[in-house]
């Protein structure tokens, strides 16, 4: 019997036995866990955070994000922080549609007789999916080119409430069939593009003391300033732009996992979408607008809120529990809010303290973790290694030695 055959614990049993640890995992789960993916042998875990306060359209949210890194959930309440005392972020989501391909092997094909028919097969896929149609979905547009011998169709899927990937392939499949009967031509390929589609805009204003701690408007100022540099240097500059988006996503695939999203297609779309002028550049600008700094991100955001694994998955049900009843146009909203959150707080770390600060903070935090030391030991040790700039391992055990010595 193939490894994939067996269940999944008979692969764990099969690989301990090869000498591979295993962390232990309830049978449930891992039962669980098997119908979700191939080959499953255990679990990785990932903390669930939230964030508590994200005011976007008037309306307070409480958030949940799934990463392990804690600057990232901390960054995102920082900014959330700083946009909820400025009446938090206007955002709108395009539900617009995902677009999928069709691509057929032609000869002596008449363009203008196939365009003459596009309504028709638009027509013929929303009859035949029709239950998509019914939840305010469906095919919306048929667009076609010729290209050599080769033809490329365009369909655009509004997917109503979810992502919408299973079920555009499976529009694009029926149309695929239907027109290369009717033409007789040869299907190359039918598949959904992650072109970026489904765009999301957030935008907020903020006043120059809301900035700073001390609520000093005059260096808010200063502060707005070089975040507005700092902006126009990421639209210039692809080394800054690509760091400032890495940045923005953060917040983004955090909320995407918590919630059972495509986060991978999702950065595929954000990074495409960031090279559409022609250059790789910042998705976000900040920049300084009647007084105020003023900061807007546009992100692709092809989400749901159903399908795909979500109903399925116990874990991701606690993150809808946390989100309450929102839509997949809501739920794009405070994606896009949040991602701007971690964006602007990275860019008043680099303006003011500078991003190594915080890192460093997170680098003791994880060596301390796997320090065999006391608590009291672990604070002493701590204290060292912020005092003198010292952040690596070998640092940590050299301080806990000199505490010792000094104890003993």
């Amino acid at each position: 019997m193939k490894f994939y055959q067996l269940s999944a614990s008979e692969r764990r049993e099969s690989l301990l036995q090869e000498g591979i640890k295993l962390n232990k995992v309830d049978c449930d789960l891992l039962a669980e866990l098997d119908t979700l993916s191939e080959n499953v042998i255990g679990k990785l875990t990932l903390p669930l955070s939230i964030l508590q306060v994200a005011v976007v359209n008037g309306k307070s949210f409480q958030i949940p994000m799934a990463t392990e890194e804690a600057s990232v959930v901390a960054a995102a309440n920082h900014g959330l922080n700083i946009f909820n005392q400025n009446g938090g972020a206007i955002a709108k989501s395009e539900r617009t549609g995902i677009w999928g391909q069709l691509v057929f092997k032609v000869e002596k094909f008449s363009l203008a007789s196939f365009q003459s028919k596009e309504l028709s097969y638009l027509k013929a896929a929303n009859q035949e999916f029709a239950s998509l149609v019914k939840h305010g979905g469906g095919v919306k547009k048929i667009a076609s080119e010729l290209k050599d011998d080769l033809l490329f169709l365009r369909v655009l899927v509004d997917p109503a409430e979810s992502m919408g990937a299973n079920r555009t392939n499976a529009i694009l499949e029926f149309l695929g069939q239907k027109i290369s009967q009717e033409f007789a031509i040869k299907k190359l390929y039918a598949i959904l593009s992650n072109y970026p589609s489904q765009f999301t805009h957030a935008k907020v204003s903020l006043d120059f003391a809301s900035l700073t701690k001390t609520q000093d408007k005059k260096i808010g100022e200063k502060i707005a300033q070089k975040v507005a540099l700092l902006s126009k240097i990421g639209k210039q500059d692809s080394y800054r732009a690509v760091t400032n988006n890495k940045g923005i996503m953060n917040g983004v695939d955090a909320i995407l996992l918590a919630t059972g999203n495509d986060f991978r297609a999702v950065e595929a779309a954000c990074h495409q979408a960031a090279s559409l002028s022609g250059a790789y550049q910042s998705l976000s600008s900040w920049q300084i607008e009647d007084g105020k700094l003023v900061g807007e991100v546009s992100l692709p955001l092809a989400i749901g809120v159903v399908g795909g694994s979500i109903k399925s998955r116990s874990d991701v049900q606690v993150a809808y529990n946390i989100l309450g009843q929102v839509s997949a146009s809501e739920l794009a909203e405070l994606i896009a809010t949040v991602g701007l959150a971690n964006n602007l707080a990275a860019l008043l770390a680099i303006s003011t303290v500078g991003i190594q600060k915080g890192h460093m903070s997170l680098q003791i935090r994880n060596i301390l973790k796997n320090l065999s030391a006391t608590d009291n030991e672990k604070k002493a040790v701590k204290q060292l290694m912020q005092e003198q700039k010292r952040y690596s391992e070998t640092d940590a055990k050299n301080f806990l030695q000199k505490i010792r010595e000094e104890n003993s």
